[in-house]
């Protein structure tokens, strides 16, 4: 749905109020004018002087108007406003076979021969009251009446004007909501498309989906059905033999008693043996016990004679340790200072041989005998 933008109620009301305003003003300054108190007196002669006027006036406009004399017509008022502004009351004034030039000419001369009429009609009839009364109240109505009209098309005009300008503003606003509109109608009917193919396509999908499920029901229940009879069949022959199997170990269980019978006769036989045995042996070891605590007893009174005769010879193994000692350092002395004595005569040899000392001396070697100079040529 799209929401129609209010046009600004505020700025409309103000303005309507502003021509309220203006036509109660105008209303009371017509009111004021028509109440103006007692009516005007003049003398003859005033009276006089207008009445020329007045009839100095009338012979022009009898000039001006070549349709003769139409004092006695009475005053042909204009139209209301709202039927001179209505299109019907224009339209009616043109005729449909005359051209828009003529026609507006023609509205304006019979206009003018209506309003120099109307002219005449007043200032004969304003004469005729001066001249009886020497007052002009008709001329003073029918000018009250002029201004008032007057003031009623201005204010007409106005809002008119005013009307135009909210009608083209009302108009812009619709034809944006209409376009607001439109493109909303647009997006709902692709939406309503999409949704259309989409539900056509889900109808389908479901269809197909239904028809599958279906068959996979009816191939899930054969499935179910042949493993069950399957099972079925194993648990039956499971049970024929597991009936075998128990009679089976009935039949075993009671050659195994026998056995286990036969097995304790066996082994009560080879526990009298072994504990014959074990009795026998235990007198041996006791009696091998005996023997090795008196050997023991012996090792101990010789350990306790070893040990008196470690300490009577303590002193002379100290003495011998320190004769040891005191050798291996004069053989390390004596080695090293061999040592020393080897390096020292290998230092001293290849001194004397690299300065040519002693043994090691070079001999000089011969200069050669130099050749007799020969005596110059040509001398």
């Amino acid at each position: 749905m799209c929401d129609l933008p209010m046009p600004n109620r505020h700025s409309i009301e103000s303005s309507e109020s502003e021509d309220v305003s203006d036509t109660t003003t105008r209303a009371s300054t017509a009111e004021s004018s028509s109440q103006l108190g007692p009516k005007a007196m003049f003398n003859e002669m005033e009276s006089g002087m207008i009445n020329i006027i007045i009839e100095e006036a009338t012979y022009k406009l009898i000039v001006i108007n070549r349709d003769g004399d139409k004092t006695s017509a009475p005053i042909v008022r204009k139209p209301p406003m709202h039927v001179r502004f209505d299109p019907a009351y224009k339209n009616q004034l043109l005729s449909e076979n005359m051209v828009v030039d003529l026609a507006m000419g023609k509205m304006i001369l019979v206009k003018l021969q209506n309003d120099v009429s109307n002219l005449r009609k007043l200032l004969s009839d304003t004469h005729t009251e001066m001249a009886e009364f020497g007052t002009f109240e008709t001329l003073q109505t029918f000018m009250d009446n002029d201004i008032q009209s007057e003031q009623e098309e201005l204010i007409l005009i106005r809002d008119s004007i005013l009307n135009e300008k909210k009608l083209k503003i009302l108009q812009s606003q619709l034809e944006g909501v209409n376009r607001e509109c439109k493109n909303v109608l647009k997006q709902l009917d692709d939406e309503i498309f999409d949704l259309e193919t989409k539900l056509k396509d889900a109808r389908i999908e479901n269809d197909i989906k239904t028809k599958l499920v279906q068959q996979w029901e009816r191939t899930r229940h054969e499935q179910a059905r042949i493993i069950i009879q399957g099972k079925e069949n194993d648990l039956v022959q499971t049970s024929t033999q597991t009936k075998a199997n128990i009679e089976r170990e009935l039949r075993l269980k009671s050659e195994i008693d026998v056995y286990i019978n036969y097995c304790i006769d066996q082994i009560s036989e080879k526990i009298a043996f072994w504990t014959d045995k074990y009795q026998r042996e235990i007198k041996a070891l006791d009696a091998q016990i005996a023997e090795h605590k008196d050997k023991i007893v012996n090792l101990k009174v010789q350990f306790e004679e070893m040990t008196i005769l470690f300490k009577h010879r303590e002193k002379d193994l100290k003495i011998c340790a320190e004769f040891m000692k005191e050798r291996e350092q004069q053989l390390a002395l004596a080695n090293k200072q061999m040592r020393s004595a080897i390096k020292i005569q290998s230092w001293w040899r290849g001194t004397m041989v690299r300065k040519g000392l002693g043994q090691f001396k070079r001999k000089k070697k011969q200069k050669p005998q130099k050749a007799p100079k020969k005596g110059k040529k040509g001398k």
